[in-house]
């Protein structure tokens, strides 16, 4: 059931007030005797997120001070997917600076991310997204395509793995 439809059936509910009670109640029912209906739903549309192709960092070369991949023209950028009703307007929101730790604790990284979105799945013909809540439309079949890239400046890193979170925001409004 959609929302125009329980709005519509609300509606109806309530303008005929007691003609939807029970025929027991109805029948030992006077004039003045009221019925109510309670009628309560919860509608939720959601945006379903779908990580296509993690980013992948190629090895580092000795001297390499920054790696930095361009979510425009990079094949090795991270790859996602939102879905959700088609010609929807959607805000999309990202935190652009993120700090990344070394698997034993004892180190950290600042990765500052950048992404690119499409309504197509065309990566060359994308734009640039800024870190600010920004509106798009899904595509006709309900979709919106991100490219996730960055750079990481890895002069004073030390040796290891390090980890960490990615968070985007994509809402309808």
């Amino acid at each position: 059931m959609n929302l125009k439809t329980l709005i519509a059936l609300t509606a109806i509910v309530y303008s005929l007030g007691g003609a939807f009670a029970p025929a027991s109640f109805a029948q030992g029912g006077t004039s003045s005797d009221r019925y109510s209906i309670g009628v309560s739903a919860r509608v939720v549309n959601t945006i379903e997120m779908i990580t296509l192709r993690d980013m992948q960092f190629g090895p580092v070369q000795p001297g390499q001070q920054q790696i930095s991949i361009s979510p425009l023209q990079d094949s090795e950028t991270g790859k996602m997917i939102a879905i959700g009703i088609p010609g929807s307007r959607i805000r999309v929101s990202f935190v652009r600076e993120r700090t990344l730790t070394s698997s034993d604790g004892s180190s950290t990284l600042t990765f500052i991310y950048e992404i690119a979105g499409n309504d197509r799945d065309d990566q060359s013909s994308a734009e640039l997204l800024q870190s600010e809540n920004r509106n798009f439309d899904l595509n006709s079949e309900g979709e919106y395509y991100f490219w996730i890239g960055g750079q990481i400046n890895i002069q004073d890193a030390k040796p290891g793995q390090y980890n960490g979170d990615f968070t985007i925001e994509v809402e309808y409004i």
